[in-house]
């Protein structure tokens, strides 16, 4: 009984040092795609978590009678997360011209498979999973709903365009296109000054869009302004105003507050590179990250994201990728330039390593393996002999 005993404590402890307790979860643990025309969309999106402190390995396996209508944002079924650094994943839906109207169903698998990330090398864990249930209902009922809102307007310098931010929910199942109704008053809104309809972009169903137009308007002075904004088919609308001011009273400001990616990579890798732009000035700025990227102070490559607008007070990630073709330690640097300005430069460190080898990587876990069986079995060899000591001594 001693020896079953030690044994057991043995192996549990073997087992223990090549891996570790994770968990994984999902939410929300169900979704439901209602009332879906035939050739319709709809989307949802989900989060994967997981409680392990280091990057963990997973992957995910849609199944059921509706795989063949749903794709997937990123288009990767393995992924990479931590406890601090979830898995976001876009569930898009468009069933086929010829399906029938009725309920139908399916479920994704999520399970971990190893310590690191997809292209980084591997450690032991023990395996987790969880299962999320998908249902879809098909009818032939258009339904139109929207919801519109968080209007906003900025104040302009003299012979500037008018910025109008709005947001609208698709809430149908119909893509719309939201007219848009602007109506610019003076200050005692006494005289109407300024008509203006347009129509927004095509909203697909399920999903929430951000819009800024802008409204060039003549003959506008300094002083104040207010506008009606009207979005019938959403039954929105509110009242609000903005200020002309003269040349100079508006400063665009902006700041690059840092230039992030990995620390190490392989060459090969494709490599995420985020410039954090933070609009601190009072209207929006069309900004872009522009740099280059250094190896033994020679540039070996040009990087340029494209141009996105930023609200003021937003802070955004611009994102561009590099892919290392050689080893070596590589500088990576830059500006943002925003609304006809630049910030002050920015960088990071790249060091790249030649890409491991698979083979050496099987080897390497084989010939662990092997020493934890030599010692295992030099233990229990060694308990045998003591035991057999003691019986003799007596």
């Amino acid at each position: 009984m001693r020896l079953k005993l030690v044994t057991f404590l043995l192996l549990a402890c073997l087992l223990n040092s090549i891996g570790y307790a994770i968990s994984i979860g999902v939410s929300p643990g169900r979704v439901t795609f209602g009332n879906l025309l035939k050739e319709g969309y709809a989307e949802r999106t989900i989060r994967i978590t997981t409680n392990s402190p280091e990057d963990i390995t997973a992957h995910f396996t849609p199944s059921g009678e509706i795989v063949p209508w749903i794709k997937f944002e990123p288009n990767n079924t393995v992924f990479s997360m931590s406890s601090t650094n979830p898995h976001i994943l876009k569930i898009i839906i468009i069933p086929p011209n010829d399906t029938r109207s009725d309920s139908y169903s399916g479920k994704i698998d999520f399970v971990t498979d190893r310590f690191g990330s997809p292209t980084g090398r591997a450690g032991g864990l023990v395996k987790a999973a969880v299962t999320m249930t998908l249902l879809a209902t098909v009818s032939d009922i258009e339904t139109i709903a929207c919801r519109a809102g968080a209007f906003s307007l900025k104040d302009i310098e003299i012979g500037f365009p008018i910025e109008l931010s709005y947001t609208v929910n698709n809430d149908g199942n119909v893509r719309i296109k939201p007219k848009v109704e602007f109506d610019i008053w003076d200050q005692l809104q006494e005289n109407l000054i300024l008509t203006e309809e347009f129509t927004s972009e095509e909203i697909l169903p399920t999903v929430e869009k951000k819009f800024v137009k802008q409204i060039f308007p003549e003959g506008l002075e300094i002083g104040q302004y207010w506008v009606n904004i009207d979005i019938d088919e959403c039954k929105a609308g509110t009242l609000t105003s903005f200020s002309v001011v003269e040349k100079g009273g508006i400063i665009d400001n902006g700041l690059l507050e840092k230039v992030s990616n990995k620390v190490w990579a392989y060459v090969r890798e494709p490599i995420e590179i985020i410039a954090t732009f933070k609009n601190t000035g009072p209207r929006t700025a069309s900004a872009k990250f522009k740099g280059n990227i250094k190896l033994e102070d020679k540039i070996v490559e040009v990087i340029e994201t494209e141009e996105v607008d930023v609200e003021s007070g937003e802070t955004i990630g611009l994102k561009t990728f590099f892919e290392p073709s050689e080893p070596g330690r590589y500088v990576i640097s830059g500006r943002i330039i925003y609304n006809r300005k630049m910030t002050f430069e920015k960088g990071s460190i790249l060091n790249v390593r030649p890409a491991p080898e698979k083979q050496q990587e099987g080897k390497t876990t084989y010939v662990l393996l092997v020493i934890y069986l030599v010692i295992l079995i030099s233990i229990l060899f060694m308990i045998r002999k003591i035991i057999k000591a003691k019986k003799k001594r007596k």
